[in-house]
């Protein structure tokens, strides 16, 4: 009898805990949503022509790769005192910190590259521990409420790190670029960006407690043998959602790149990156981004319900057919509203693409592999970005003619298959908790 009582009492405590867990994002995506919305006219603004900007994006997914899957893997066997993620989400943080106060003061192309990929090393390193905190305090059958209330603050984040340049522009900021320079907007946005990640990160380690560490003290022979045991299981459970990740965020690379260059040539008729035109196409892609970001925080409050009520594949799929269609129409379409109209569509794809695959292989994870997980599901993220960013350039320079405006029906198409093949993995939905 006093059960129930009991249950209906944690509750509250288990979102004010999933809160916590998630207001850390808020300030980490305020810094992505800067990011993603202008650093293509950072690197064109310092020199970098269209069909080099794919390569120069590579930072992300490179160090994506190679950094997250080790950070997330070590911070499963790595006990202190202080925690197991705490002492990598805090060294990253700073580092993060250091990077975005660092990049819009940068007076050549190479110095801008180089504190991207510091930037991006030490974002990746941040995010498999501190993902993997959900799966460490919160019970199985609230994974799924804890992975959405995360797709809320990222969406709200990035919503407002996107917004801030041309609101910046607004309050007084110039935001033209003079050539080897950084517009004064983007300077003073990436140094908010670094105080935000500082608050909201900070927020995180002070409120949430981790859970004792366990397996510092297991026989090594055994602890391999497990470990081997674990990464067949989490193979097993992440390979159906691999391929239709590798669509969806095939996609959403191009999204970043291109989106700047080709809104501000087809909307504003831009024709270099440092003229007036140029500056309101890009921070209008600011307001773009921010809005499908927004509309990813508020869609991620409704999928544990269609989830539970749909069926998370299907869900799944029509978020993406819905983004497949918003990608190409960005590329189609010339009127603002119109072109809002397809951020909308794109921001309940990119929730969904944030949750879905988490929640469909999460069953199979324990705490004591949370990081692994999140470091491999990582792998599924960044390897169609490396094949886009490798790959693009030469099809811009040698396939179209130097022109960037079909790669974003491309990016709507390879999404469209994402969406179809989602609909392929419907018996998943049987093995996933009720959310």
């Amino acid at each position: 009898m006093a059960i129930v009582p009991r249950i209906a009492e944690c509750r509250p405590i288990v979102r004010v805990r999933t809160i916590d867990l998630s207001v850390g994002y808020f300030g980490l995506q305020i810094a992505f949503g800067i990011q993603s919305a202008s650093l293509s006219r950072v690197f064109q603004g310092l020199g970098a022509s269209v069909d080099q900007l794919a390569i120069l994006w590579l930072a992300g997914p490179v160090t994506g790769l190679l950094v997250q899957p080790v950070v997330g893997a070590l911070s499963d066997r790595a006990p202190t005192r202080f925690g197991r993620r705490r002492p990598y989400i805090l060294l990253s943080a700073l580092v993060v910190i250091a990077a975005l106060a660092a990049l819009p003061l940068a007076a050549s192309l190479v110095v801008a590259v180089a504190a991207v990929w510091m930037l991006e090393a030490a974002m990746n390193a941040l995010h498999a521990p501190y993902r993997a905190l959900v799966a460490d305090t919160l019970p199985p059958d609230e994974h799924a409420r804890g992975y959405a209330m995360q797709t809320v603050f990222i969406g709200l984040g990035a919503l407002a790190g996107a917004c801030a340049p041309i609101l910046l522009a607004w309050g007084g900021w110039s935001n033209v670029a003079l050539p080897g320079q950084t517009a004064p907007s983007i300077r003073v946005a990436f140094v908010a960006a670094a105080i935000a990640v500082a608050l909201s990160v900070g927020w995180t380690v002070a409120r949430v407690q981790e859970p004792p560490g366990s397996g510092a003290g297991d026989d090594k022979a055994a602890a391999t043998m497990g470990r081997k045991a674990e990464v067949a299981a989490l193979w097993h459970a992440l390979r159906p959602v691999a391929v239709i990740q590798f669509f969806s965020w095939f996609g959403l690379y191009l999204l970043w790149v291109y989106a700047t260059p080709v809104v501000a040539a087809q909307l504003y008729g831009a024709t270099s990156p440092f003229d007036a035109a140029y500056g309101k196409g890009a921070d209008f892609v600011g307001v773009l981004f921010g809005t499908y970001n927004g509309v990813a925080g508020v869609f991620a409050f409704l999928l544990p319900r269609l989830f539970r009520r749909f069926g998370v594949t299907r869900v799944h799929a029509a978020a993406l057919a819905l983004g497949a269609a918003g990608l190409s129409g960005l590329a189609l379409l010339t009127h603002p509203a119109g072109l809002i109209g397809c951020a909308v569509l794109i921001g309940i794809a990119y929730a969904s693409i944030l949750s879905a695959p988490f929640v469909l292989a999460g069953r199979a994870v324990s705490s004591a592999t949370a990081g692994m997980f999140i470091g491999v599901m990582n792998i599924f993220i960044v390897v169609p970005q490396l094949f886009a960013g490798v790959s693009m350039g030469w099809v811009i320079a040698h396939l179209l003619g130097g022109m960037a405006w079909p790669v974003l029906p491309l990016a709507g198409g390879l999404m469209a298959a994402g969406a179809l093949l989602s609909l392929c993995l419907s018996g998943m939905d049987e093995r996933v908790p009720a959310a």
